[in-house]
């Protein structure tokens, strides 16, 4: 039984065996929702919506008395507090997402619901504050891997390989075993968001990488893809979590003397070199798994250097 599956069936049991639970719209909301951790976002977004409101969690919230001018001004509060449009608009579709439970419970009338579906997305965008890696910026941390002859040195490069060379998020970098690899196309079954598989082309350098890893150090047995390491080279057969992905970069990062990244950054930086080397934006959306264009637009970062070229040619 897969995680996902496992985790809505233990919230559906707690949606069962909890009589004033079992009418609470947003728990429906939270279990229909695919993965964990859109669940743990959207539950965060709740809590803070019901404290917007006066109540302590989610759970004590009264959604079904909302009416459509309390949610514009739980928006209105938060634009207020400076959050994005982006982002307001999650809470809002988590929001929307609640009151359909609440209209298919039949605790909100037909009008009551289609009045707050009619709420308009807020309109506006914001300067992400994401980055590309430059080019020397990206030797420097493969200098760095390729200096360190230990295990976590060679498991960290393939990492970053992966990261780079096929626009991985981190969540699905370490979701991956052993299996996912189709040795005869040179490709990874990745399982995106919405659990959505596609396949991922690794370019020859990532390719390489990956293999060092695998046949040096970790082994052809089965389970994931990249493990803990622990002191003296012990490599252990225990899946890297997020987190550990997020320190092993910053460490990286560090001894390459380079500026501080996110590791969504490789993500960004995979998409720019995409465009760059003249892909068309429908490739690049199909490679990164995006269920839209103008997702994948936002992760194009050859704009700002172009400015950057175009104002440092202005002389006074």
């Amino acid at each position: 039984m897969s995680e996902s599956v496992v985790s809505k069936f233990f919230l559906r049991n707690e949606l069962i065996s909890s009589t004033p639970e079992a009418h609470n719209p947003a728990i429906a909301y939270l279990i229909s929702l695919q993965s964990v951790r859109s669940r743990q976002t959207m539950k965060s977004f709740l809590n803070i919506v019901a404290k917007i409101l006066g109540y302590i969690s989610f759970k004590d919230c009264p959604w079904s008395e909302l009416r459509r001018h309390h949610i514009q001004a739980v928006i209105e509060k938060l634009l207020a507090k400076g959050r994005s449009p982006a982002t307001v608009n999650t809470y809002l579709a988590a929001i929307k997402g609640v009151m359909l439970e609440a209209w298919s419970m039949n605790q909100i009338d037909t009008d009551t619901y289609t009045h707050i579906r009619q709420i308009k997305s807020v309109k506006g965008y914001r300067v992400s504050r994401g980055r590309a890696l430059s080019q020397f910026e990206i030797k420097q941390l493969f200098t760095t891997t390729n200096e360190d002859f230990s295990c976590k040195g060679v498991r960290d490069a393939a990492i970053i390989a992966l990261l780079l060379g096929c626009g991985l998020r981190r969540a699905e970098l370490v979701a991956l075993n052993l299996n996912d690899i189709e040795y005869s196309s040179k490709t990874l079954v990745v399982m995106g968001k919405g659990n959505k598989q596609r396949r991922s082309f690794m370019p020859s350098s990532s390719w390489e990488y990956l293999q060092k890893w695998i046949y040096d150090i970790r082994g052809e047995y089965s389970g994931p893809l990249f493990t803990r390491i622990r002191r003296f080279d012990d490599v252990t057969l225990d899946r890297l979590s997020d987190q550990a992905i997020y320190h092993i970069l910053q460490i990286r990062q560090k001894d390459a003397e380079i500026e501080p990244f996110a590791p969504h950054d490789l993500r960004r930086t995979f998409a720019s070199m995409m465009l760059d080397n003249g892909e068309d934006i429908v490739t690049v959306k199909d490679a990164m798994g995006h269920a839209s264009i103008n997702t994948t637009q936002r992760y194009d970062r050859r704009g700002d250097e172009r400015l950057q070229r175009a104002s440092s040619r202005i002389i006074f």
